[in-house]
Parts: C-alpha cells; sequence; structure tokens
C-alpha cells in the first residue's frame, strides 16, 4: 500500500458475470480487434472514482460507503450490450454494459456520490454501469465491431472499497473493506 491510498468503490463480480465478460472479450480477440484486454481478476464495475486519498481520509469515506450501504436494498441489473466509451466509432474504452441500468442502479450511484461530495471529492461524469473488458491503444481507432452478449444478471447487494496498487508489470486491485446493500428503504425513496 502507498502513502496516499488509490481509492474507488465499486462492485465486486461474481463468476458467472466474470466468465461472460471474459467470453466477450474473447469474442472481440476473435474478430482481430487491437485492444489490451483486462484480466479476468481486474474486472469489477466503478461507482465512484477517489483517487489518491491523504490517510485520514480513508476512515470518512469507509464511513460514508457504510452509511449508503444502509439505505439500499440489493438489486438485479442485466448486462446486455458491449458498448464503447466515448462512442462506438472510435472506442477508448470497451466495456459490458446495461441497456437500461434502472433506477435502483441511479439511486445507489448517486447517494454514494453525494456523500462523497460532502467529504470534498468531485465527480465530472455521471456513474454509468460498466465493466471494461478492454483499452483501445493509441493511434489510429478501429470501430467497435458488433459483438453478441448474453445477457446476465448482475447482482448488486454490497459495495467494495477497493484500492488501486501499481506494480513494475500491471497494476492490481485489492479490497480494503465491503458493505453489503439491507436497507429497508426503496432506491426510489432514498
Amino acid at each position: 500500500m502507498t502513502d496516499r491510498p488509490r481509492l474507488f468503490v465499486g462492485i465486486a463480480l461474481d463468476e458467472a458475470v466474470r466468465a461472460g465478460c471474459v467470453a466477450a472479450a474473447a469474442r472481440l480477440r476473435s474478430v482481430g480487434f487491437p485492444a489490451k484486454y483486462e484480466r479476468r481478476e481486474r474486472l469489477h464495475a466503478t461507482l465512484a472514482f477517489l483517487g489518491n486519498v491523504d490517510p485520514s481520509r480513508v476512515a470518512p469515506i469507509e464511513s460514508a460507503m457504510n452509511e449508503i450501504a444502509q439505505l439500499h436494498r440489493p438489486f438485479d441489473v442485466v448486462l446486455d450490450r458491449v458498448g464503447a466509451f466515448p462512442h462506438e466509432r472510435k472506442p477508448s474504452i470497451v466495456f459490458v454494459g446495461s441497456r437500461q441500468q434502472g433506477g435502483a442502479f441511479r439511486s445507489l450511484a448517486y447517494s454514494l456520490r453525494s456523500a462523497y461530495r460532502a467529504l470534498g471529492f468531485e465527480f465530472t461524469d455521471a456513474a454509468v454501469l460498466h465493466i471494461t473488458i478492454a483499452r483501445v491503444n493509441d493511434g489510429p481507432r478501429k470501430p467497435l465491431p458488433i459483438v453478441e452478449l448474453s445477457p446476465m444478471v448482475l447482482r448488486i447487494d454490497t459495495l467494495t472499497l477497493f484500492e488501486s496498487i501499481p506494480s513494475e508489470t500491471e497494476t492490481h486491485y485489492t479490497v480494503r473493506c465491503s458493505a453489503p446493500l439491507n436497507g429497508d428503504v426503496a432506491p426510489s425513496e432514498v
């Protein structure tokens, strides 16, 4: 761990979703799509990227995550598309995502980010449920080919605080703590 840990809050994936994301990446590879593909163990969905933080801020970050988890019920989201940021014609990031994230996801992401805004963090982009499966190298970019994806259900029942730890060869993610969603307030009431 570093002096200023690089942190983000996200959703850890179950093995079925992880396998489906790996299969989608394999289909992209099979058609020769040029990209750096994410390793299986690095796959996750990010809700709030916090960056390098002072160690004195870690406890409030954990506390805020736990408080938000107490407000929300577990829910499911169907992952049913392979897409790209900024768009499919010139992709930088290729992801597995959902055509309809749903109100429960938007409510959870909004609550979590609002709690972190109160702690002084800023977010410039809206939260979009996605699992990065590949990053396109610099240089000319080819349009993202159409990749069929069998719909998968992602159960969102826990928030996870991850730390991003760089090494000489690749960045690794480790779990600092987790908070199960167990609120009795419906997401639309939060």
